[in-house]
């Protein structure tokens, strides 16, 4: 199991919100997450189902969509390796707000609301480091987002 948990440390170090933590707090947080393989197009979860984990993609992409009828699927953005996605489920025990589909074949690594939050309450420190990167990639695509509307709604003024 070391080896698992060492691939899963160096994989951890490349991750911008993990960037602040040492190796001794990379380490003790790379024990609590899972290995998860997904074939391609694979869902990964659907929009409306009850979120309780964030997704590290370590091989392969992932597909973010939101279901624009019956069998329309309008793809919102495909992730890469490195990429986090699921981590609004770390922080609101409310539904996915889009589906995840495997665009490729797909290695990710989970953790769940409930290891996660008991990492953070065993180390504060590196838990409000964590958090912080972690709000500010929320703001980030937020951001996008809001950019992305203001778009829309100039474009819908030609229309």
């Amino acid at each position: 199991m070391g080896n698992q948990n060492d691939f899963v440390l160096n994989v951890l170090k490349g991750l911008a919100i993990f960037a602040d933590l040492d190796d001794h707090a990379l380490r003790d947080l790379s024990a609590l997450f899972d290995e998860r393989i997904y074939a391609h197009d694979e869902i990964i979860f659907e929009e409306g189902a009850m979120g309780n984990s964030m997704m590290v993609i370590t091989s392969g992409q992932v597909r973010v969509s939101q279901t624009q009828g019956p069998n329309v699927e309008e793809a919102l953005i495909v992730l890469k390796e490195g990429d986090v996605f699921g981590e609004m489920a770390l922080i609101e025990d409310l539904p996915r707000s889009a589906t995840t589909i495997a665009h490729t074949n797909v290695i990710i690594f989970e953790i769940s609301r409930e290891h996660f939050l008991s990492y953070i309450e065993k180390d504060c420190v590196n838990g409000l480091k964590i958090v912080l990167k972690l709000a500010r990639i929320l703001s980030s695509r937020l951001r996008e987002t809001d950019n992305k509307v203001k778009a829309f709604v100039n474009m819908s003024q030609w229309i």
